[in-house]
């Protein structure tokens, strides 16, 4: 029999290989003291370094400092479909975490329906406004009308000077959540939590057979197809699908009409996020891994507008 595939995940070829990452034993030994024995780089990652430590991992905010904590009261929450590494250690800029022996999340329909479990359980915490969080889980920048607040950033982050897709591209996208913003608010629903980066790369299956949920940091309160479209982005098999919407409704999630196209509309500003920060993120990424990023997402952006294939 043929094994199950693991699912889809062009972004696995865009993160970091450990050897482009630098760090000193100085920079650790400076958040959790001196320590014996070796570390590793793990790879993975664009924005935070995360390092094996014996059986712990260190994880370095170099981005944004201040999600450490943020991301430190999400791992604490206390799941109950899911799990999460437990925290061990918590510091201005970065987290000591358990290590956990990872495998790939299948394109089978148990393993949509145990991810669609855990959206739904996260997507339960619900808020009065989109927005930004604090580091008590608060929404400290309400976005208002989280339609037009997305736009707008899909808007900014597709300026010429930011964005790897074409001119005519970009505005192509721009124009479309434009005329798009009415069914936008129609479809967004109540603002719910966000996990922000959940996709392939962040999920794992555990040798117990449990679902892991890892990196945190982009957590923020908005639109539960924010979350979908990111797991549905890179067309995982019909049966994992299939599994992952059953599973969602059954334990409280709501799937509006339309959804995976819904879904996909919301992706579009993730996806022009991820243009917007090739630079930012990855300054030693090779030139190699640049276009293999910029194509895929423009493909998946060309798929979205109806324009490909």
């Amino acid at each position: 029999m043929t094994r199950p595939a693991p699912l889809p995940n062009p972004e696995s070829r865009w993160e970091r290989a450990p050897t482009l990452v630098s760090v000193d034993r100085g920079e650790i030994e400076r958040r959790i003291g001196p320590f014996d024995g070796h570390f590793a780089v793990l790879p993975g990652g664009l924005a935070n370094v995360n390092l094996r430590i014996a059986d712990r991992v260190l994880r370095l905010y170099r981005r944004e400092p201040g999600a450490a904590a943020t991301e430190a009261r999400l791992l604490v929450r206390g799941w109950k479909n899911f799990r999460v590494p437990e925290v061990f250690q918590t510091g201005e800029d970065f987290l000591v975490l358990e290590y956990i022996e990872l495998g790939p999340v299948l394109g089978t329909r148990e393993h949509g329906a145990a991810v669609g479990r855990a959206l739904a359980e996260i997507h339960s915490v619900a808020f009065e406004s989109s927005g930004l969080f604090d580091a008590s889980l608060r929404v400290r920048h309400p976005f208002g009308d989280v339609a037009t607040a997305l736009a707008e950033h899909a808007r900014s982050s597709l300026r010429p000077d930011r964005s790897g897709l074409s001119p005519a591209l970009s505005t192509e996208v721009v124009q479309f959540l434009d005329s798009q913003l009415p069914a936008l608010r129609a479809v967004a629903g109540v603002p719910v939590l966000l996990h922000g980066d959940f996709k392939p790369s962040n999920l794992h299956w555990t040798h117990r057979g449990e679902l892991l949920v890892l990196d945190w940091e982009f957590a923020y309160a908005g639109s539960a197809l924010s979350d979908i479209g990111q797991i549905l982005r890179w067309a995982p098999p019909e049966a994992f699908v299939d599994g992952f919407a059953e599973a969602y409704g059954a334990n409280g999630g709501r799937l509006v009409a339309d959804w995976r196209r819904w879904a996909a509309v919301f992706d579009l500003v993730n996806l022009a996020g991820l243009l917007a920060n090739l630079d930012a993120s990855e300054p030693d990424a090779s030139r190699e891994s640049r276009a293999s990023r910029e194509r895929e997402i423009r493909r998946r952006v060309e798929e979205t507008l109806g324009l490909g294939a």
